[in-house]
């Protein structure tokens, strides 16, 4: 009789140790599940919204060209260029993803909406596969004479050193003789170093009765035979003194929200490629060229035939313009912004969104855009309801 009585505690306790068990394991198992459906939903989503963006060119196919532009003329998403080939991106759609861009941008629940992304958000980069920091030890603008030391310094994506980097310096000079202004170019190659890292120096004498006015410095880099990256070194910040921006065949200049600086007029630019060195236009410095803060100057476009075919990497631009504490001068700048940092779309969307998620996707691409690679990036998530 007792070792029955045994037995039955005994078979008791299994099953309770059985039941309980049964209690916390099964539903871990069913969240796991669940937490696995979700993932696999969240990717195929994240994948479809990626590839409409990369794939497909939107509708109107020319989008992102219209001027002046109203997103809600936009039917369908899509960054593609139509006449290119895979993943081949429109400058011009691309732009319009860059925040406060005064010829106008698509706001981030216009495009949601066209995605069909109702109950999900993302956020979208397009950015260089390596990064580029530039340090000044000299840079002197002298009326006489122009003194640079710099150090270029390129990393990978992990913030490691890239050696054997192929750093093209491109130095471009502005000089003056009178009211009259001249432009020269200087281009050198050299490789980083073991820690990837690499010096350009030059010293420069102004040539036979002319001044230096300014000096821009521009930097592209290839790794593996992959040209990507570039990055502007300028004495005056751009936008002290224009906005620049082009769009379709139109390059478009605005008056920055910034202190007076009195008028100041387009004297030059060029259609800088990297293949190719155009000089686009020429100024009057009449009120045709003339860029200030009075009525009926505060914007200048100018159509530019084919330039669109072209799509400039960069645009550079000679101003006489009042440089603080200097007098007027001729004035180099770089844009349009922020191509001369070397990122097309610094960030789009919500950076902030995917911190309480519970299920977040990351998908990466190599793209092109105006014959440069980029690396773009999508982060979906699925909202919180």
């Amino acid at each position: 009789m007792a070792g029955e009585l045994l037995d039955y505690i005994s078979s008791l306790a299994v099953t309770g140790v059985v039941f309980i068990s049964a209690v916390l394991v099964i539903p871990s198992m069913n969240y796991v599940s669940l937490l696995q459906v979700d993932q696999q939903q969240l990717r195929n989503v994240a994948e479809q919204v990626f590839k409409t963006m990369l794939l497909e060119p939107g509708y109107p196919v020319d989008w992102g060209s219209t001027d002046p532009f109203d997103q809600n003329s936009v039917n369908r998403i899509g960054f593609a260029d139509e006449n290119s080939t895979l993943y081949v991106l429109d400058s011009d759609k691309v732009q319009r993803l860059v925040a406060n861009n005064p010829i106008g941008s698509i706001e981030y629940d216009r495009v949601r909406e066209l995605l069909g992304l109702e109950g999900y958000g993302f956020s979208l980069s397009i950015v260089p596969p390596f990064d580029v920091a530039v340090e000044n030890e000299e840079f002197e603008v002298a009326p006489s004479r122009v003194d640079l030391e710099l150090d270029v310094t390129v990393l990978n994506v992990k913030g490691g050193p890239i050696p054997n980097a192929v750093v093209e310096t491109t130095i471009i000079y502005s000089t003056k003789k009178g009211d009259n202004a001249r432009l020269y170019v200087i281009v050198e190659k050299s490789l980083t170093d073991r820690l990837g890292v690499c010096e350009v120096e030059k010293h420069t004498d102004a040539p036979s009765e002319e001044q230096f006015s300014d000096v821009i410095v521009v930097f592209r880099v290839s790794v593996a035979n992959v040209s990507s990256l570039f990055a502007v070194y300028q004495r005056v910040p751009s936008n002290d003194i224009a906005e620049i921006n082009y769009v379709g065949d139109n390059i478009v200049l605005t008056v920055p929200e910034v202190t007076p600086r009195g008028a100041r007029w387009v004297d030059n630019i060029i259609d800088f490629d990297w293949e190719s060195f155009i000089s686009m236009y020429n100024g009057t410095r009449s009120n045709d060229d003339k860029l200030t803060y009075g009525e009926g100057y505060k914007v200048w476009s100018h159509t530019f035939r084919g330039l669109k075919h072209g799509a400039p990497s960069l645009l550079i631009m000679g101003f006489w313009a009042v440089d603080a504490g200097e007098g007027r001068r001729c004035i180099l700048i770089a844009g349009p912004n922020p191509n001369l940092f070397g990122s097309r779309v610094l960030q789009y969307g919500d950076p902030d969104g995917a911190k309480g998620a519970r299920c977040v996707m990351k998908l990466q691409r190599d793209v092109v855009i105006s014959g440069m690679t980029y690396l773009a990036e999508i982060i979906v998530w699925k909202e919180l309801s």
